[in-house]
């Protein structure tokens, strides 16, 4: 594959032209260089892939470009601010520590700061407290769903990110081939260094993902490529980390973005709808009212919402509340829906509320 540069387009008494006739193709990328900005195109232009000022101009994209999930941080389904490890303040985001401690929590940017553009709402901020030890960390990462996303192809990674103090952290990139049956061996693809400051700072990571070809997958549909931020890690994940080492401190992240080529383009800035709907295909709360005319003993089921677009059957947590007449309160999940069984206890009517919790994260 080759580029074709074309160097002072449209630029006044420099201009160079540039034709391809009709129905003619280029096989390669198209990059137009300017001593200014005035790179005019006009007609009928068609692009699969070209390049102004090193900024990718690709026109159209076959689905979402950036393939995190809530790289914006703008959704928060379980709680705004927690200390274990796991699944609990930012959707789609894994908070993880052993041995050492951390809190991960929702901050507010301040309205109108420029310092990250596109005025986002919230990032995403980690108090790390090291703890000494081979195997201790504390990370955060996100889990893509189906391995073959992006294999063999270039990436690019960017995201702001400041630190309370000069403070390095690393970057990882992991294919994991699931789980069940015999999945091949986990592969790390790439692993970067990024040097933070106090001030926030954009930092782009361009890296290779690995093909698959050869490799067998687990048969319960769990494998991921997995993006890690690595803010403290003991000696045993010095190949995965560049020998990060161990620290304690405060790491800010905001605007994270995984998107396929050799370059950063614009953060991509997708409707919250949007945004909570794919963050739903993991994990989503419901409440359901159950409510009806019963008697005695009499057992009654009822169904919630659909809930077809989930990754898979979720696990179902649920509470009642605001209980009438209520000798049992049950809820499960089927493959497309909610489903509430009740008994009551009198004849007459029976009452209550389901919280529902399904869970069906990677």
């Amino acid at each position: 594959m080759s580029t074709l540069t074309v160097t002072n387009v449209n630029t006044g008494s420099n201009s160079t032209p540039l034709n391809i006739a009709t129905g003619g193709t280029f096989g390669g990328s198209i990059k137009l260089e300017s001593a200014n900005s005035n790179i005019i195109m006009s007609g009928n232009v068609s692009m699969a892939n070209a390049f102004i000022g090193g900024t990718n101009i690709t026109p159209f994209d076959s689905g979402y470009k950036n393939k995190i999930i809530n790289g914006n941080f703008d959704i928060w389904q379980r709680g705004t601010s927690n200390g274990m490890s796991g699944y609990y303040t930012a959707d789609r985001w894994k908070s993880s520590n052993i041995g050492t401690t951390k809190i991960a929590s929702q901050q507010s940017f301040t309205v109108g700061q420029t310092d990250v553009p596109g005025e986002p709402t919230y990032f995403m901020r980690h108090v790390v407290t090291s703890s000494a030890g081979a195997g201790n960390y504390s990370i955060n990462h996100q889990m893509i769903e189906n391995v073959r996303t992006l294999a063999g192809k270039t990436v690019t990674f960017s995201f702001y990110a400041k630190a309370d103090s000069s403070k390095n952290i690393a970057i990882e990139f992991y294919q994991e081939f699931g789980s069940g049956g015999s999945p091949s061996t986990a592969v790390t693809a790439f692993v970067t260094t990024c040097a933070l400051t106090s001030s926030w700072k954009k930092f782009i990571v361009t890296g290779s993902i690995p093909s698959i070809s050869g490799k067998t997958l687990g048969s319960n549909n769990d494998h991921t490529l997995r993006a890690y931020f690595w803010f403290d890690a003991g000696s045993t994940y010095n190949s995965r980390t560049n020998s990060l080492g161990q620290q304690s401190g405060t790491f800010d992240i905001a605007q994270v973005q995984l998107e396929e080529g050799p370059v950063a383009t614009a953060f991509e800035q997708r409707h919250i709808g949007q945004e909570l709907e794919l963050c739903r295909r993991y994990y989503m709360t419901t409440s359901d009212q159950f409510s009806m005319y019963g008697t005695t003993g009499w057992g009654y089921i009822s169904l919630g919402p659909d809930i077809s677009n989930m990754r898979a059957v979720p696990t179902a947590t649920y509470t009642t509340s605001g209980n009438v007449n209520i000798s049992l309160a049950q809820a499960s999940a089927a493959a497309t829906c909610l489903i509430y069984n009740c008994q009551g206890t009198v004849l007459g009517n029976i009452y209550t509320v389901f919280t529902v919790k399904l869970d069906v994260e990677l």
